[in-house]
């Protein structure tokens, strides 16, 4: 094997090696081989299975930096079993033994349940087929690397609102429980309520903490919801929200940074034009923008150029169209989308940040409308009493 870094060893990209039907993985082998699908991860797995930012960027990292340097990749993951987490470990450990049964790179990392999320493996099946596994490895990398810095300023932005939030909804709390040491002045009155909005004692900050957590619930699972692609919204809510500031670009410009880094590898390695654009479109696990795979592959049977028949669903932005139709005509397509896939990151980042400032101010003006409102019920109580005792 080469050690200069120009020919990284190729990993296996077909099916597992035919073995005996006797064998006590014989039936195994004989659906796969068959056609059928990789066995799904459970509900569980998806939700608590999964490697953190932190795992993905040094996985990717340190494979990339191996396979650039000509190491037998194989190797490479025997050395990752031995670092990290338990599960880390089994993971690599896991990927290495099935890539010796003949597996792909990518079938092998799908095979060790959701430990490795579905964009990364999407991501190196393309490269596989573009023969580029360890550019895939080394822009995943920095990819991890710049969402995991992206999440921790977000949390940094909005810790401090979260906490005055906390704070303001503790006070409320405390509120309605001394208003309910209040008695009335007299037959047939009202106790004073110093909150303003009818709940007294114990029993008041439960009912106001169950109003809290079905908002919570709600938000929380309209978000899961849209994240998930729920009864197909995104048709619906990204050609809404995409040119919206702050919000529209955290949808866009991520799914086409992926977009156009997987179709540079696909096009730069002389991948078959049809089966580059489904890779490059799948890779962006926008379903808006698969939805719209169909008429771009038709286009392109009818022998349309891949920028005419990326617009032709009228769903991609139009600065990818036009680099997309000028690297065409220079002849300098796949150079071209790698500059706009950076280009798509950088702006997917200020996106998230900018996300971040927001959601730190909508905070804060949910503290300022829960006090505002408090002051305003008890003003309007305590004019009441002073219109009541007035002389008729």
């Amino acid at each position: 094997m080469s050690s200069d870094g120009k020919n990284p060893p190729k990993l296996p990209v077909t099916g597992p090696k035919t073995r005996s039907k006797t064998g006590p993985d014989s039936g195994r082998d004989s659906g796969r081989d068959s056609g059928s699908q990789l066995p799904a991860p459970s509900t569980l797995e998806r939700t608590f299975g999964g490697a953190s930012l932190g795992q993905l960027y040094h996985y990717c990292n340190r494979l990339s930096t191996g396979l650039r340097a000509g190491v037998d990749p194989l190797r490479l993951l025997e050395t990752e079993s031995k670092v990290g987490s338990a599960k880390y470990k089994d993971a690599a450990k896991g990927t290495s033994e099935k890539i010796r049964q003949g597996y792909s790179f990518s079938e092998a990392m799908q095979l060790q349940g959701a430990f490795f999320p579905p964009l990364l493996i999407k991501m190196i099946g393309a490269g596989e087929e573009s023969g580029q596994v360890d550019r895939v490895l080394a822009y995943m990398s920095d990819y991890y690397l710049d969402l995991k810095r992206t999440r921790q300023d977000f949390i940094s932005q909005i810790t401090a609102p979260v906490i005055q939030l906390l704070l303001a909804i503790a006070i409320i709390c405390g509120m309605i429980f001394i208003n309910g040491f209040f008695q009335a002045g007299g037959p047939g009155e009202k106790p004073f309520d110093i909150t303003g909005v009818g709940l007294r004692g114990g029993k008041g900050v439960l009912i106001f903490l169950s109003i809290l957590m079905l908002i919570a619930v709600v938000l929380g699972t309209f978000c899961v919801g849209v994240w998930k692609n729920w009864f197909n919204c995104h048709q619906t809510l990204v050609p809404l929200v995409r040119n919206v500031p702050v919000i529209g670009p955290v949808f866009t410009t991520t799914a086409m940074s992926r977009l156009s880094m997987t179709l540079s590898m696909m096009l730069g390695a002389g991948v078959e034009a049809k089966r580059s654009v489904r890779d490059a479109v799948l890779s962006t696990g926008n379903y808006y923008y698969i939805a719209g795979l169909s008429d771009i592959e038709s286009g392109i049977a009818q022998g349309k150029a891949l920028s005419e028949s990326f617009a032709t669903p009228n769903r991609l932005p139009e600065d990818f169209i036009q680099t997309l139709e000028v690297g065409e005509l220079s002849g300098a397509d796949s150079e071209s989308l790698e500059r706009l896939a950076v280009q798509y990151r950088e702006k997917a980042q200020v996106s998230l940040k900018q996300l971040a400032v927001a959601a730190g101010f909508l905070i804060w003006f949910m503290i300022a409308a829960m006090i505002i409102t408090v002051i305003f019920m008890v003003f309007l109580q305590y004019l009441s009493i002073i219109t009541g005792n007035l002389p008729k």
